[in-house]
């Protein structure tokens, strides 16, 4: 019960303990003996670390990797690598969808790091992937390609790429992104905050540009309606229509293809519907950069037609769900940035096998428990991370007087 709430909520190991003490209170003491979250920490540990050397297997005979590398945390990046069935299911991929292959810290990753972590994987496995998607980053590129396997270029950053070098350098995009950021910190504690646009990333802007792209196009639609005041401050936005309208139609149909690719897969079928729709709504009538997005588009989905082996395959072409994550690993993970990457990585494999609740009812935790002991986890951080600084600081600290 521990476990599966950790797992499977936004709780954190206090607040577990919390509500099994809440629990046992309006159950009148049925539950026992409450754990403290340390020992909390120790089971998931356990379980994760025996998820990670038992069920790192893909399950299914033809098989695919999505592989990714985590940002920088502390001085090490974790380089993840996923298994999921090479035909797509149908739907989104799910965490339930995927196996944790493999994980491993390391302060960089070049190519050839790439290529051996994908040959271990394989020497394991006893098998090859049939592709692997992942983004364009040149050393998971150049990884994959010594492998000698085949590559799909995940959807979302394809798209991205696309955005990038259509906008990317146009005066006017980079004179209206350039006026956003300066609003935001002239009007971010005055009366006229509330209509500030969002806040654009830093990393991977152009994968995220539909939030304030659709602010923009709001703010042109009601801007007649605003307090005089308002106008005022927003004026700017109707300088820039023109472009705004443009990039609503350029972030539609990234949104429309994405949906496509993501629910159905990527097949003949699917990249023809994607390539008729960019025809008829992005080139057809488009000024030059919008025809060069949409020739772009074209290009990519082209290039991944290529790598099909049969015009009814339907593949998996979006790695968001590698990105998701490492998203929900940042946020349960300590935010004290000198911890760097820990055993608590371990959660990842437990939590990819514990959200499929079919997969939870022939998971025996008990058995699973008394398997592992707490000296395997010490062995399993001395053979796979680096030392931690929180440790070295407390030992040199210590040591004073």
């Amino acid at each position: 019960l521990c476990v599966l709430i950790y797992i499977r909520t936004n709780c954190g190991l206090r607040t577990v303990v919390k509500i099994l003490e809440i629990f046992n209170e309006v159950l009148e003491g049925k539950c026992g003996k409450v754990p403290c979250y340390n020992t909390v920490e120790n089971w998931m540990k356990k379980l994760g670390l025996s998820t990670y050397e038992n069920d790192n297997k893909p399950t299914d005979k033809k098989f695919a990797y999505i592989i990714d590398e985590s940002i920088m945390v502390n001085r090490e990046k974790l380089l993840l690598i996923l298994g999921v069935s090479a035909e797509h299911p149908g739907h989104p991929l799910k965490h339930e969808d995927v196996t944790v292959v493999s994980m491993k810290s390391c302060g960089c990753f070049k190519g050839d790091d790439i290529k051996q972590e994908i040959e271990k994987s394989i020497e394991k496995n006893g098998a090859k992937p049939e592709y692997v998607i992942s983004d364009q980053a040149h050393n998971l590129t150049n990884g994959i390609s010594q492998s000698g396997l085949l590559h799909h270029i995940d959807i979302s950053h394809a798209m991205g790429t696309c955005l990038k070098h259509a906008y990317g350098n146009e005066p006017d995009f980079v004179n209206f992104t350039t006026i956003l950021g300066k609003v935001r910190l002239q009007y971010h504690l005055t009366d006229k905050a509330y209509l500030l646009p969002p806040n654009m990333r830093s990393i991977a802007r152009f994968m995220n540009m539909n939030s304030w792209v659709d602010w923009g196009n709001k703010m042109l639609g009601c801007f007649a309606s605003l307090p005089k005041e308002m106008q005022d401050a927003y004026s700017f936005v109707l300088d820039y229509k023109e472009l705004l309208v443009e990039l609503k139609t350029a972030v539609a149909a990234v949104e429309h293809i994405e949906t496509i690719c993501k629910t159905e897969g990527f097949n003949l079928a699917n990249s023809k519907k994607c390539k008729n729709y960019i025809t008829r709504h992005i080139i057809g009538n488009a000024n030059n950069r919008r025809a060069m997005f949409g020739i772009k588009i074209l290009e990519y989905l082209k290039q991944q037609e290529e790598k099909l082996n049969d015009i009814y395959e339907s593949r998996n072409i979006s790695s968001d769900i590698i990105e998701s994550t490492f998203g929900v690993f940042k946020q349960k993970k300590s935010p004290n940035k000198l911890y760097g990457i820990t055993p608590f990585v371990l959660f990842i494999p437990l939590h990819a096998k514990l959200e499929n609740k079919s997969a939870t009812k022939t998971f025996n935790f008990k058995e699973r428990l008394c398997n592992v002991k707490l000296k395997d986890i010490d062995t399993f951080a001395n053979n796979h991370m680096s030392t931690n600084w929180v440790t070295v600081r407390t030992k040199q600290l210590k040591n004073v007087g």
